[in-house]
Parts: C-alpha cells; structure tokens; sequence
C-alpha cells in the first residue's frame, strides 16, 4: 500500500517543491560526458594525451595541435534509451529512440617550413561541434486503486498556504510555480472552500476513502551542444599546447502527464510542459608533452562555464466531472550558473604504430558550482563533493587501413552522502563500456561505435515511512564517423 501513496507524494512534492529550490538544475546542466567521433567514443573518450581526433577539443585543446594535415568530420548517431521505474518490485519500463548530428568539425594545419627538430613546426586552428549532455528518455508509472490522491497533497499545501494570505485569489503575477496546482485545481472545480464565505480552508471532491487509478508519464529531450573554436601550436613535434573557447546551447524540454481516474467515471490530468534554454561561455587550456616517441602526456584545465538560462514552465489543469474544465499558468524563471572547474591528466603509450592505450583522470569540483542567486550557493557547496572520473581505451590495429577499439569510462556519484535532492537521491555510479572498428585509406576514413551507458538513481521520498522507488536508464548509441584528411 505505501507505494501507492508515494506516487501522489512523488509527484507534488519533487515537482512542486523543485522550483523553489535549484540544486537540481545545477547538476543537470553540470553533469557533461563528452559525446563526439566514434573513434573517440569506441576508445571510452580518453583522448587527452592523445589529441588528433576531434573529440579532443573538448577534452585537452592540445589534441588539436597533433594534426599533421586538414581535416573534415561528421559523426550522425541513433540513440536508444531503456527506462526501468522499480517500485517494491514493480517494474514499468519505457523506451525512446532519437537520432541527431553527434559531431561535425573542421581543422585547418598549416605548416611553418621549419625544421622538426626545434621550433615551431605547425599551427592548426579548428572549429565545429560537439555534444556534451543527452537527455532523450521516457519513462512512465502506473498504479491502481491507490488511496492517496494527488489532490491530497494540493489541498494540504493550500490549506498551509491560505492560513496567511488570501491564497488563491491572488493576481496571477504574484503566484510562484509551486503555487499553481493548487490556482488550477481550483479553477477546474476539483477543491472546494470548507466555509462558502471564506477562502481560508479547503477540501478535494473525493469521497472520504476513495480509490484512484494513477499513472505519470515523462519525457525528457535535448540535451547541450558545445560550439568550439580551437587553436594549436606543434614545437617540434614533441611538445604541443592549445586553447578552445567554448559556447554551450542548452535547449532541453521535459514533459510531464499525470493522469486519476476517480469514480463515477471522473478524471482529471495535469500536464507540466517544461523549456530550458540558455547559453554558455567557457575556456579550455591544455598541453601535451612527448619525452620519448612512444609516451605521451597531457594535461588541460577548464575554466567554469558561465550560463545563462531561461526556464519556462507551462502547467495546465483538465478535469473531466458533469462538465469538462480547463485552466493553465506559466512560470518564468531565469537565473545565472558557473558550472565546476575541471582538470584533466592523461596518459597514453603507442606501441610501434600498430596499437596504443590512453587514459584520462578528470578532477570535477561539483562544489564549485555557483548561482547568481547567493543563498542557493551554501546548499550546493554542502551538498555536492569533488569527483576523479576515469576514461580508457585501447586500439589495435590489424593492417594499415582497418583498427579495432574497445574503451570503459566511470563516474562516481558527486552527491555526498546523507543529501537527498527532492528529485533523486543519490546516485550510483555511473559506467560506459564501448566497441568500434575504424577503416581508413586514400585520406577517407570512417568510423563505427557502439557506447553502452547504465544510470541508477534512488528517487528520493520526501514522506517519511514511505518505501523509495528506483530508475535505472539504459543508453545505447551507434555512433558513425566519415571524415577526410587533406
């Protein structure tokens, strides 16, 4: 029975309370994994001392600097999400297939005519497109005869509310978002006043002991593309130093639908259409160094991210009773992020030109995050903690035209312990095992991937006593990269 009053608690309170607070947009917006070529991805991103691929733009500038010839790229990709909603054993899974330009780019080398063996050998400069954050997924959960309403929670909320103001006959310019179930349910009949000459006390329109089916639908979309412009210098062919400016498009939407059918054939649905767009700014700075020709290794330092973002938030009411009814409200919301620092070491070993292995360690200071909003930025130094993330991959090849990748990458949850978000709990760890097959000749080249990602979170409970349900995401991608060297 718990499970079926979590639902209405689920979805008023890490919905409705979200936006008073924000720590969830902070790691939502700050939680990039890199997302550019197949070779790249095959190779579990580990780039950053490797450099000669795209990808590394965004990873350690100085990869840039590695090119010995022009270069065009284009990677489009298919992505396949799984979800799987647990609760106490329950399992309602759902999937969404998207499909989109990964990556496209151009790197221009120009050779100096000096000598190799000191100097400056080469300039290279670029420009192009990378993904950064993919948020494609749907997911859904379903209960019936659940004894709990959502209107439960909304006539608690008003009733809280209306002690201290006349809550509901306010005018719509001083209604906050976590206000705005309750205006609706209200204008579509589904509350009453306890006193008809007061607005101080209210009651839903169930019957006392009424049972309710429940679903919620959501739908997640978008994601952030980061524009880079990047600049190397080759001295020597053994040592290389770059930087990129970045400009990070946030265009993301979340879609949520909840749905009770009551008895005598009510209903109602409350939709929640939510727009997230922005702009960010950030500078990347790296260098590699060859001491001996086999060993390579680098190091990069990113700067924060400083965004911009615009988050609209439709919500509308229909209630289906005697007659049908229909009110909706719109929340605007803007605020102003610095994303968290970042420093990435690499190492990687080429094994006489017919294999090699790379790895990648990247510091995130997630407690670093900070808001233009100053008393948010206490909660979200307390409540999120550095991370080591891991990135490695290996490459074999089999004849001068044709190579076979394999790569791994870890995430370790950022959230410390005993901090729950009210939109999810702590994190598991998060992994991504990789595969690929590269082929190359006449200066074209085309690559393959596929790149497996498994995301667990606990969904917190924001009702003591009540048992927590769970998420498990599945991400598939197939990653296909033609290119031309020139």
């Amino acid at each position: 029975m718990k499970k079926y009053v979590f639902l209405a608690g689920l979805l008023l309170f890490s919905s409705v309370i979200l936006k008073a607070q924000t720590l969830a947009d902070a790691y939502r917006l700050s939680s990039q994994k890199i997302n550019g070529t197949a070779r790249a991805a095959a190779m579990g991103n580990a780039f950053g001392a490797l450099g000669g691929d795209f990808t590394s733009l965004s990873i350690n500038p100085a990869g840039i600097a590695i090119y010995r010839s022009s270069e065009f790229v284009i990677t489009p990709t298919a992505r396949f999400n799984n979800s799987d909603m647990n609760i106490t054993g329950d399992i309602f899974s759902d999937n969404k297939y998207s499909h989109a330009i990964n990556n496209v780019g151009y790197v221009g080398s120009i050779n100096t005519g000096l000598s190799s063996e000191t100097g400056l050998v080469s300039f290279n400069l670029g420009i192009g497109m990378n993904t950064i954050l993919d948020l494609n997924q749907n997911s859904y959960e379903m209960y019936d005869q659940s004894p709990v309403s959502f209107l439960d929670g909304i006539v608690n909320w008003a009733n809280s509310e209306a002690l201290t103001n006349s809550y509901l006959n306010r005018d719509i310019a001083d209604i906050e978002y976590r206000d705005w179930p309750a205006k609706l349910a209200w204008e579509t009949y589904l509350m009453d006043p306890v006193n008809a000459n007061t607005d101080d006390q209210y009651v839903n329109i169930l019957y006392e002991d009424e049972l309710v089916d429940q679903q919620i639908n959501y739908s997640y979309k978008g994601g952030i593309k980061e524009y880079v412009f990047a600049g190397g210098l080759n001295f020597a062919h053994k040592f290389y130093i770059g930087a990129t400016f970045g400009i990070q498009d946030v265009d993301i939407t979340k879609y949520k639908e909840y749905t009770e059918i009551l008895e005598d054939n009510n209903s109602f649905t409350y939709f929640e259409d939510n727009y997230i767009k922005g702009t960010g700014y950030n500078l990347k700075l790296g260098a590699i160094f060859k001491p001996v020709s086999f060993v390579r290794l680098g190091a990069a330092f990113h700067a924060p991210t400083f965004f911009k973002v615009k988050d609209d938030m439709r919500l509308t009411m229909e209630s289906h009773l005697a007659q049908s009814y229909s009110s909706d409200g719109l929340s605007l919301y803007n605020y102003g992020l610095n994303s968290p620092y970042k420093f990435v070491l690499s190492g990687a070993v080429v094994i006489n030109k017919f294999a090699l292995l790379s790895i990648d360690g990247e510091i995130v200071d997630y407690s670093s995050m900070k808001y233009d909003v100053s008393d948010l930025n206490y909660n979200v130094k307390n409540s999120f903690k550095s991370v080591f993330n891991l990135r490695m991959g290996g490459e074999l090849k089999f004849t001068q035209s044709l190579s076979a990748r394999a790569g791994f990458e870890y995430y370790p949850t950022p959230f410390v312990s005993d901090f729950n978000l009210p939109e999810t709990k702590v994190s598991d760890n998060n992994s991504v095992v990789s595969l690929g097959l590269g082929y190359m000749a006449n200066g074209f080249f085309a690559d393959i991937a596929y790149r497996n990602s498994t995301e667990k979170f606990g969904l917190y409970n924001p009702q003591p006593n009540f048992e927590d349900i769970s998420l498990k995401n599945s991400k598939d991608q197939i990653l296909l990269t033609l290119g031309f060297k020139f």
